[in-house]
């Protein structure tokens, strides 16, 4: 048993970086450098957008583009669920989010969570609980400074995930949880350093005690950096 579940997590954790080569590279084709050699970030047409989220059974919304001061999501969209099999997983805070973090959230959760709920809890996911996506706000709050990836709708906050058995398991558990609950939410976070450029969580800072915080903004000039803490 125990060599099956390390198998398993050997192929789901080579994949999740193996996905995130092949998904960089395919967001916009390559990403054109500006003046300075920074990376430009690209945006998706309307028709790419959904033809994604269809691919990926994912009930959503466009809504208007978002231009509040220096705040700007150019294809904003609100994801409601993600349809597995039989199964409607809901998105409980209906984030509004760019495009191509909605697209790449729905590949994470279907073809990685999901499997690992499975695996580690018996259960299917019911829903995910997430913040509101898009905030027009600085990093952390703070009242100066950069610009937080949520007010380009680039980042999500993941609270909890509940299952179809009537469990919930929170992204911050009880201070002894079950073993298989810590194995699945180690995995969790493991895997979405494969998809994902920002991957913080409890344990990281004050700010993200209590949630996971993934986003798709670049660090420096290269899409290959990533921070997860």
């Amino acid at each position: 048993m125990r060599i099956a579940q390390f198998v398993l997590a050997i192929v789901i954790t080579a994949g999740c970086f193996l996905h995130a080569r092949v998904a960089l590279a395919q967001t916009n084709d390559a990403a054109p450098q500006g003046v300075d050699g920074v990376a430009v970030e690209n945006t998706m047409s309307p028709a790419t957008c959904q033809q994604r989220l269809d691919d990926r059974h994912v009930t959503f919304s466009f809504t208007p583009p978002v231009a509040e001061g220096d705040c700007a999501i150019p294809l904003p969209v609100r994801l409601r669920s993600l349809t597995i099999g039989a199964d409607d997983i809901l998105f409980s805070g209906e984030p509004v989010l760019d495009c191509r973090l909605a697209d790449q959230l729905a590949d994470w959760i279907g073809n990685v969570v999901v499997p690992l709920a499975r695996h580690h809890l018996g259960s299917d996911l019911a829903a995910v609980e997430t913040g509101p996506g898009y905030v027009c706000r600085n990093r952390n709050n703070e009242a100066a400074g950069k610009l937080s990836e949520h007010a380009k709708g680039n980042a999500l906050d993941i609270f909890a995930f509940a299952l179809s058995d009537g469990r919930r398991v929170a992204v911050r558990p009880d201070d002894r949880p079950a073993p298989a609950v810590a194995a699945f939410l180690a995995a969790v976070r493991t895997t979405a350093c494969g998809y994902f450029l920002t991957v913080l969580g409890p344990g990281s800072d004050a700010a993200h005690a209590e949630h996971l915080h993934l986003d798709l903004g670049l660090h420096g000039r290269s899409a290959n950096y990533r921070i997860c803490e």
